[in-house]
């Protein structure tokens, strides 16, 4: 009978009666006191499970005395039947073997060493716990070699395959078979085999894959009793995947082995918007032929776009936009300044640009090509790219005010007229008008806006398109940025009314006259100026007023004339013609030298 509920270090004093249907019957004499207590030195029952998987448990009392014996029951009731235990005592050590564990054995279990002061421990099986012993037992049974890694595959230079698994605990007994679609194969001309006992790395090597190597790759292990096995199925599509890798990298192998593509043909497009067609190539010598071509055609040396070809080091380069003059590349001499041979404009790429290109390398030890296709999709990539870096090259919107309004731009390293650019104020897109426009001069995108008022306030996008989703550039062009703008707007634009309607003298005075002597001058200035100008003749700085000798006219506020009659040398001297009016006064200013021929007749006859 098992008594629970004690209170350890409490002594107990435990009679029994018996009771059934008729009554209770008398109680037996007293049994105790009974301390509550596990005395020192008590073991507990605790389960084993050996070598072999044996599972057992054992409880042990070294201090066993002559006539002591070990009593082992279940559910406290002493166990005789041995068709699922065996008992098994040596000296103070008993140990209870399972016949074959199963649930019928689920229970408490106790042993008690007969002739002592009740020394005695019990344990409890639990469905847990058997099937937790279940476990081990296999496991001690049928030990198993525990992997680091199981089998993986790669693939190495010229197209060889490699198996591998590393194991996690062995020992230095431990043997390995290789098989293959459940044959074992040898060291040989096909494969080649490593095991390495000090990391228990494990490697198969394949120089290729051929149709009949589809199947099942597997390393079986033995290390003493225990054993381990790991495999790989390579079969259907995945094989033939792994094939077609593994002879493109013994292509590549072969091709390597004399000149060859680094880098295949492709593009780029550098921040400068040059568009350039590269690859990278290796293993050259001097003799090594280097051929271009386009749309089957050889590029030959003569040819103008063999200048547009570059050789740096081991990268090889074709400028599509780079510009050649034809006369100069005939005769053989390269443009040296910008002002020798005048370029006109020329877009960095455009439809004539079009076609197959195609390198090719050739020498004793091999050949190699390869091509771009610039047509179609491969041109409009290229042309992608060449819009997501102008868009990516624009600069924040500028303001820039004018005396005819408010001008909105930004820059960029180059712009292309398949570029598409719109303008957007408060989100909405912006309609072209005569007082509103859009457009680019040279590398400058811009929006005028002539005549501004308080509509035009607002956010502005400048939405370049960049290949994708565009990029965009935004201004806000309310508050201090407004002012200032508006502001120098006004400024501008009356000084430029201004400047327009100054008085100015337009034409019709020569820098020097010389006249003779007694002879009439007559100059007319045409003059201009909004309102009309004032106008006045001066001498040596000393106005001049309509006399006998002088005639001073202004017609139809545009002519001023001045009339000299019989001029004298006293007339000589610098005279000016001044204009003004509100906006501004300018002066045209003319030297007259009057001369007498007889009196230079008479110079020339002395000297």
């Amino acid at each position: 009978m098992k008594v629970t509920g004690l209170t350890a270090g409490t002594s107990y004093v435990f009679r029994v009666r018996a009771q059934n249907l008729v009554g209770v019957g008398k109680p037996s004499a007293e049994l105790g006191p009974i301390l509550a207590q596990t005395r020192p030195g008590t073991k507990e029952i605790f389960v084993d499970v050996d070598d072999n998987g044996v599972i057992s448990m054992i409880f042990e009392f070294s201090e066993i005395k002559e006539g002591s014996h070990f009593v082992w029951s279940k559910n406290y009731q002493e166990i005789t039947d041995t068709s699922r235990l065996t008992i098994v005592t040596e000296g103070g050590k008993s140990r209870a073997i399972f016949n074959s564990l199963s649930l019928e054995d689920l229970g408490t279990f106790s042993c008690m060493v007969t002739n002592t002061d009740g020394i005695s421990s019990s344990y409890t099986l639990t469905e847990e716990a058997l099937l937790r012993l279940l476990d081990l037992s296999h496991e001690h049974k049928f030990p198993v070699i525990p992997f680091k890694n199981e089998m993986a595959m790669e693939l190495l230079e010229k197209g060889r395959v490699r198996f591998w698994a590393q194991m996690e605990k062995f020992t230095s007994s431990c043997q390995v078979d290789y098989v293959f679609n459940d044959v074992i194969i040898e060291q040989g001309k096909k494969y080649t085999m490593n095991f390495d006992k000090s990391t228990g790395l494990i490697e198969l090597f394949m120089d290729s894959l051929e149709l009949t190597d589809e199947g099942t790759f597997t390393f079986n292990l033995v290390d003493g009793k225990a054993k381990g096995t790991t495999s790989l199925v390579l079969i259907g599509d995945e094989f033939r995947e792994l094939q077609r890798k593994s002879e493109f990298e013994r292509a590549e192998w072969v091709r390597k082995q004399g000149p060859h593509f680094v880098e295949y043909l492709g593009f780029t497009v550098t921040p400068e918007c040059n568009v350039l067609l590269k690859c990278k190539i290796g293993n050259i010598k001097p003799e090594t032929e280097i051929i271009w071509s386009k749309d089957c055609i050889e590029i030959a040396e003569e040819d103008e776009d063999a200048e547009k070809i570059e050789k740096k080091d081991s990268e090889l380069t074709f400028n599509i936009g780079k510009w050649v003059n034809i006369e100069e590349h005939k005769k053989g001499r390269k443009k040296t300044s910008s002002k020798d041979v005048p370029l006109p404009p020329r877009p960095k790429i455009s439809k004539q640009d079009a076609g197959i290109y195609e390198v090719f390398l050739r020498d004793e030890r091999g050949k190699d090509k390869s091509a771009f296709n610039l047509t179609e999709a491969g041109y409009q990539a290229v042309m992608n790219e060449l819009f997501r870096v102008i868009a990516n090259s624009s600069s924040d919107v500028q303001i820039m005010s004018t005396e005819n309004g408010i001008i909105l731009y930004s820059n960029v390293a180059y712009y292309d007229e398949n570029l598409r650019v719109g303008w957007l104020h408060k989100d909405a897109k912006i309609a072209a008008s005569e007082r509103v426009k859009s457009g680019v001069t040279g590398e400058q995108l811009w929006l005028k806006i002539n005549e501004p008022t308080e509509k035009d306030k607002g956010k502005y996008t400048m939405d370049i398109f960049d290949g994708k989703d565009g990029v965009k550039r935004v201004l806000d062009l309310t508050g201090k940025a407004w002012e200032k703008a508006f502001e120098e707007f006004q400024r501008l634009k009356a000084a430029a009314i201004a400047e327009r309607n100054r008085a100015r003298v337009v034409g019709g005075l020569p820098d020097v006259v010389a006249i003779q002597e007694g002879k009439s001058l007559n100059l007319t200035g045409n003059v201009w100026g909004e309102p009309t100008p004032e106008v006045c003749w001066v001498k040596n700085d000393k106005e001049l007023v309509s006399d006998n000798h002088y005639t001073l006219k202004f017609e139809h506020g545009k002519f001023a004339s001045i009339t000299i009659a019989a001029v004298t040398t006293a007339d000589s001297g610098k005279y000016a013609l001044i204009v003004k009016n509100k906006y501004g006064k300018e002066a045209g200013e003319f030297t007259v030298s009057v001369y007498n021929p007889d009196e230079e007749s008479r110079e020339e006859k002395k000297d």
